[in-house]
């Protein structure tokens, strides 16, 4: 019997490749203080008195976390999926949208998303009734000569731009 691949999205992705770590660097902390007591010599009741009070269980739980992803992060090239899907949530990296910076209208700069134009400066297209309307109520609500009423007026003007151009 085959069963089809399924691919998570990006999202759910990044979701996993989160929480997993937390959860087994909590674990790892949790196993740490039920160990504590059990271990010889001077090591049991130093690692009691270092998870004595709620601010160090609070640190000691961060580093776990954080040393758990970046062991694993790090061994990650060098185990099999199926291990990276256990410690790390997915053996895959989520891909996020590329990001370039662009000059705002008042000539600060900014994120936007990334652009086949050559300054950078985003396109929007495909915007609905619905999402142009909420843009044109945004754009006369903000003072003429504001930025952010410039740069609605601008997304407008490639919206309207990009459906004309679109064959039909």
């Amino acid at each position: 019997m085959t069963t089809a691949a399924t691919t998570l999205s990006d999202r759910a992705v990044s979701y996993l490749r989160t929480a997993v770590p937390i959860i087994w660097g909590t674990l790892v902390t949790y196993l740490l203080g039920w160990v504590a007591p059990h271990l010889p010599g001077e090591l049991g009741p130093l690692l009691v008195d270092a998870l004595g009070g709620e601010a160090a269980v609070t640190l000691v739980v961060a580093l776990a976390i954080a040393g758990w992803y970046a062991l694993w992060r790090f061994l990650e090239p060098r185990i099999p999926g199926w291990l990276a899907r256990v410690v790390l949530g997915s053996s895959s990296t989520p891909v996020y949208a590329q990001v370039v910076a662009v000059v705002a209208p008042d000539g600060t700069t900014v994120a936007g998303p990334a652009s086949p134009r050559p300054d950078g400066t985003p396109l929007s297209f495909g915007l609905t009734e619905d999402r142009r309307d909420a843009l044109i109520e945004a754009r006369y609500r903000l003072p003429a000569g504001d930025a952010g009423r410039e740069a609605i007026t601008e997304v407008l003007v490639q919206a309207r731009h990009l459906e004309d151009s679109v064959p039909t």
